[in-house]
């Protein structure tokens, strides 16, 4: 589903830039489903920012992206104050008026919606989308199928490797007595 929310906002993008370079006028709806994974803020025919993933928590690691409004674009920053983050974060460029910069959340952060703006050298500008959570008062439950377990050697599975030998060793005798009892 994500990528075919992708390939949707990707195909939005392109016949918006074109309509705009062309002159057309575009109706304007909703650039992606809700619930997808990165939210933008703009305009037909201006820059396109997206915080990919679009919730995270203090900590993660978010990418920062801005399509510029036109490819003469040389350079894009990223204003990370309202984050927490230094003021001015140069991004890097992909050669086709694309920009991104990934960064780590402060792990200090507080849990709110957060729109920092992003500027192009062309005088292109957009603000992305970023919600942070805050974290469990009292961590996460110890759930999952072992694979995501980072406890190892807890007495807990000690005791279920001991309870399941003893119900062996009782389904064995039971076993056992019922086949004497119909001999005799």
């Amino acid at each position: 589903m994500r990528l075919i929310g992708r390939v949707a906002a990707s195909l939005w993008l392109c016949f918006g830039l074109f309509s705009a370079a062309a002159g057309l006028e575009l109706a304007i709806g909703p650039a992606a489903p809700a619930g997808a994974a990165a939210r933008a803020v703009s305009l037909p025919g201006s820059a396109s920012a997206t915080a990919t993933p679009s919730t995270a928590t203090p900590g993660a690691t978010i990418t920062f992206a801005i399509t510029c409004a036109s490819t003469s674009a040389s350079s894009a920053t990223l204003f990370g104050t309202a984050l927490g983050l230094p003021e001015r974060i140069p991004m890097n460029n992909d050669g086709s008026g694309l920009f991104s910069v990934t960064v780590t959340l402060p792990g200090g952060i507080e849990a709110g919606r957060y729109h920092p703006d992003m500027d192009c050298s062309d005088g292109s500008s957009a603000s992305a989308f970023l919600r942070v959570t805050g974290f469990p008062a009292q961590g996460g439950a110890q759930t999952g199928d072992g694979t995501t377990s980072t406890e190892t050697n807890n007495g807990l599975a000690a005791v279920g490797l001991a309870m399941i030998a003893v119900g062996a060793v009782a389904g064995g005798l039971g076993m056992r007595r019922r086949q004497n009892s119909r001999r005799s």
